[in-house]
């Protein structure tokens, strides 16, 4: 299976100059775990990730307003490790595995185009069954892009 077959578009990004506050307030609305940082227009350039783990670390366990604080400031900053599209999900796997990661964001010539994550991959080998009356896609926030 292709990567392109599990990744999620469109991906839920914002721009250099949000506010923590307000990429927080995205992430709820949302249910996810992280965002993407760009810039560009129609054809984004990624410029770094941030999680709601690195939210917690850098901005709320230091009693930092998320309001004063910019995404820029916190981000993971490029370069990040991505896929194309056309990777096997073995290979997304095994990407995720080497570098401790849980979200690869999905470029194809420079550009952004989706993101897959562990639970993807998860869903992928372990999915319900069937007529089995389990939930398919539901997703917490700690593990959804």
């Amino acid at each position: 299976m292709k990567v392109r077959d599990l990744m999620t578009y469109p991906i839920l990004s914002v721009g250099i100059e949000t506010t923590v506050f307000e990429a927080i307030q995205m992430m709820v609305r949302e249910n996810k775990g992280s965002v993407l940082v760009v810039e560009g227009g129609l054809l984004k350039q990624v410029v770094g990730i941030v999680t709601t783990r690195g939210m917690f670390k850098q901005v709320f366990a230091k009693g930092i307003d998320p309001r004063d604080v910019m995404i820029w400031e916190i981000m993971t900053p490029a370069p990040l490790v991505t896929i194309g599209p056309n990777a096997t999900t073995r290979k997304a796997a095994e990407m995720m595995l080497e570098h401790h990661i849980r979200r690869l964001p999905v470029v194809e010539c420079g550009a952004l185009v989706g993101i897959i994550t562990s639970k993807d991959l998860l869903r992928c080998v372990g999915g319900p069954k069937a007529g089995d009356g389990s939930p398919h896609g539901e997703a917490d926030d700690s593990e959804t892009m």
